[in-house]
């Protein structure tokens, strides 16, 4: 059994007062398999440009054990976001300029090929690559959707035609439930009902989660106060203990929801003391040195 996650890597720079402090890989989905890839066998399906951010993204995954040998790279500048206190940018902060590729130059296909009867899949965000997947796979899934993509143009029929009774688990963060909400005219009550996964999640952030499971609902706090650094990563930190824990049992119930959601706001508010979304598994990767701009080729430390 291997847990799989799949798309086109990018790399997060981490800027504090306007210095760059280090680079991570990123990526919700292989910052889920990195956090479940100590315990688990995890694969990532992807592809990297043929640059130095390519270069640490696929590094960052080997150091944490996660394969990278189904991670095509190419002619192409990897995916690159630059992360400050205000939020981030996908142009470089230093040249001005945004070198990457737009969409995905990753092949449905490649990923189908890939994945083995047998395989569990960590689904992130609904893009055209993932809803075919979805469509022409019956694996196991988890789904962590952080961002509109492909959401934004769907019916709700077409929603729910593509979800229904598709995942174990569906965790949406705060940001796309309202928007859903919103333009639906539903509340997350609804949502779950016609979605009607094992449990559904609404992330949000500091103010904890609402977690509706077996036609029960709980509004469940973060449990442990600490100063927040940076919130990159602290979603899918928390979303990957309850995949882990819900992988290998199936009891879902006031007793089990509290036990996972006790060690998910953990590790999510260890997460957030710390900068960049992998920090609390490898350091930041320092840069050396670099020609032309830091978003072309520099030299690091991993």
């Amino acid at each position: 059994m291997r847990i799989i996650s799949f798309g086109d890597l990018y790399c997060d720079y981490y800027f504090r007062n306007n210095i760059l402090i280090g680079v991570m890989g990123g990526k919700s989905g292989a910052n889920i398999l990195c956090n479940l890839s100590k315990k688990y066998n995890c694969t990532y399906i992807g592809v990297v440009g043929n640059d130095t951010a390519g270069d640490i993204c696929i590094k960052s995954l080997n150091k944490l054990n996660v394969d990278t040998t189904l991670i095509k790279v190419v002619n192409q500048y990897t995916k690159k976001f630059f992360i400050n206190e205000d939020g981030y940018d996908t142009v470089c902060p230093y040249c001005n300029r945004r070198l990457q590729y737009d969409d995905t130059l990753l092949d449905v296909n490649y990923v189908l090929n890939n994945i083995n009867e047998e395989d569990i899949l960590i689904i992130d965000n609904i893009t055209k690559i993932s809803s075919d997947v979805i469509k022409n796979t019956n694996n196991l899934a988890f789904l962590n959707i952080t961002s509109l993509s492909e959401l934004k143009y769907m019916s709700l029929d077409e929603i729910i035609d593509l979800l229904q009774n598709r995942f174990k688990i569906i965790n949406i963060n705060e940001r796309v439930y309202n928007y859903i909400k919103k333009k639906f005219d539903i509340d997350s009550q609804d949502l779950y009902e016609y979605l009607q996964p094992d449990i559904l999640i609404i992330s949000r952030g500091k103010k904890g989660s609402d977690i509706i499971y077996n036609d029960e609902f709980e509004k469940k706090e973060i449990e442990f106060n600490t100063t927040q650094i940076d919130v990159t990563g602290v979603s899918d930190a928390y979303f990957s203990e309850f995949i882990s824990y819900f992988i290998e049992h199936n009891e879902i119930n006031t007793r089990t929801i509290s036990l996972v959601h006790m060690k998910a706001s953990s590790l999510s508010s260890y997460v957030s003391t710390k900068l960049g979304a992998r920090t609390h598994l490898h350091p930041l990767v320092k840069v050396i040195d670099y020609k032309e701009c830091i978003c072309t080729n520099f030299t690091h430390n991993l």
